[in-house]
Parts: C-alpha cells; sequence; structure tokens
C-alpha cells in the first residue's frame, strides 16, 4: 500500500491526514491512525504546541481541556505533567493514551519503512520559542528533516525552525491574506494571488482554504497555476466528505493540478473518488 490519493487523468492529488486521522470519528494524534498511517506510506499532520519545559507536544489547542483530560493553558504543565493525563475524544470519551511528543513522533517515523511523511503545523508564534525548545526541535526533526513539512502562520517562526533542520520542506498558511472581503471580485482574486507568491517567497507549498480556489476561477484567476509557475505547490484544507458540490470541487482541483487535499477523513474520501470517478 502507498498513501492515500486521488488518481486522476495528470497524475494523483495526495490526501493528507488531518490532525493525524484516518477517518473523522478519530480522536485528534491518534497512534492507531499514525500506526496505519505510516504503513501505507501517507502523509501525515500533526499539530504542535510547547509545555511550560519546552518540550513539543502534539496538540492543536492551547488549552488541555478539547484534547485531553487537563485543564488550563498547554504552556503551563510540565511534560510530565502532559504525560500523566489522556486523550480525550472529540466527543468527550476519555481514551487510555496519553499525548503524543514529537520525539516519539520523529522515531515512529525513522523506523518506518514506507515513505510516509509529516507536517507539523505550528500552533504558536515565535515569541513563545527558547533555547530548549529549538535544541529539542532539532534534534528530533533534523536527521529526518526530508520526510518533514513544516507549516505555521507565522512565517518567521517556520523560518527558524526550518534553517535548524536542512532538508525540511517549509508551508505558508495564506488564509490571513485574504482579508475580510474575502475574494468578492477578479480585483481582490489577483491581489490575493499576488500576495500568497510574494509572502513566503522561499515556501515550497501554499495552504489555500479550498472555496478561495473556485472563488478565484470564477473570476478568471488560477490560483493554483499562479503557485506553480512561482514554484509552489497547493494544498486546499480541509475537504470530507459530505460538504456541498464535493465531486464538482474535486473535479476542479484535479482539473487546475492542484497538489494534495487536507482531510479529516482521507480514507472515506479515497473511496468516494473512486466510486465517482
Amino acid at each position: 500500500m502507498t498513501g492515500t490519493a486521488l488518481s486522476t487523468e495528470a497524475g494523483s492529488i495526495r490526501l493528507k491526514w488531518h490532525r493525524l486521522r484516518d477517518a473523522a470519528d478519530r480522536a485528534s494524534h491518534d497512534r492507531a491512525s499514525l500506526a496505519l498511517g505510516l504503513e501505507r506510506g501517507a502523509l501525515l499532520e500533526v499539530d504542535l504546541q510547547l509545555t511550560d519545559d519546552s518540550h513539543w507536544v502534539c496538540l492543536h489547542d492551547a488549552t488541555l481541556e478539547g484534547e485531553t483530560t487537563g485543564k488550563g493553558p498547554v504552556a503551563g504543565r510540565s511534560r510530565f505533567e502532559i504525560e500523566q493525563l489522556r486523550q480525550r475524544h472529540q466527543d468527550g470519551r476519555v481514551l487510555a493514551e496519553a499525548p503524543l511528543f514529537l520525539d516519539e513522533l520523529a522515531e515512529r517515523l525513522a523506523a518506518a519503512a514506507t515513505g510516509a511523511r509529516i507536517q507539523l503545523d505550528l500552533k504558536l508564534d515565535r515569541r513563545t520559542l527558547d533555547g530548549p525548545a529549538r535544541a529539542r526541535f532539532r534534534a528530533a526533526v533534523a536527521p529526518i528533516a526530508g520526510r518533514f513539512d513544516l507549516g505555521g502562520e507565522d512565517r518567521a517562526l517556520v523560518q527558524e525552525l526550518a534553517a535548524l533542520a536542512p532538508g525540511i520542506r517549509p508551508g505558508f498558511e495564506t488564509w490571513p491574506l485574504v482579508g475580510e472581503g474575502r475574494l468578492a471580485d477578479r480585483g481582490a482574486a489577483e491581489r490575493f494571488a499576488r500576495a500568497m507568491v510574494e509572502a513566503a517567497p522561499e515556501a515550497a507549498i501554499l495552504y489555500l482554504h479550498y472555496k478561495l480556489i473556485p472563488a478565484a476561477a470564477a473570476f478568471g484567476v488560477d490560483l493554483v497555476g499562479i503557485a506553480h509557475a512561482h514554484g509552489h505547490e497547493v494544498d486546499a484544507w480541509t475537504i470530507d466528505p459530505g460538504i456541498a458540490g464535493l465531486d464538482g470541487l474535486l473535479h476542479h482541483l484535479a482539473e487546475v493540478g492542484c497538489d494534495q487535499i487536507t482531510t479529516n477523513a482521507p480514507l472515506a474520501l479515497e473511496a468516494a473518488w473512486q466510486r465517482r470517478s
């Protein structure tokens, strides 16, 4: 088995497992999903926060309540304290596993014999970074940097951490560039297109909310084509089975050459594409 993807006439669109889930009813950063994703050679995503003592932990939120049995800010607890907690399912159920840390994740990726890779999605800003955090990031990621992508809204933080792990693929989240008017007309679409390729020229991949791509196309602006012309791949986030107009959206993304899709349900989305293609 090799990854999860939508096969198209032009090639394939990779499916990225959002919050390290193979299915929407999994808990975030689920170890069973991690094992399956590594076995399949999939593209996986985890979110990163920092503990009080500068350890990287795979949590989306800045507070513990939603994803663990703990309370309060992640940054207010030590690694030891968080290791005593248990993961919590999105429906509130308490699970048997403790939260996942970056060093465990990197060890398991390094041991995987497949082509699996992981995107690290930074959920903090550069002001929270100290020397021990930098050292631990380098120690975990640098030995296998070529198997990681690195994304986040704080470009300076992405750049700084990417410099610690040569070979990692930096990415850039474009959503803050959209503005309150969204893409209401051709001028707005063109301004956004210029901004997204000028904001982070070093980025290997740009992360675009999926609605932006057809919205710009309606005004004759091909965001994916423009990104490609400037050397960037494109990730469209977050697309799950059941959204309105799914079939047409996926075919449009295939036509314009989108490189990857972020999804909470990669196996279901892959199966839906296979049935409808």
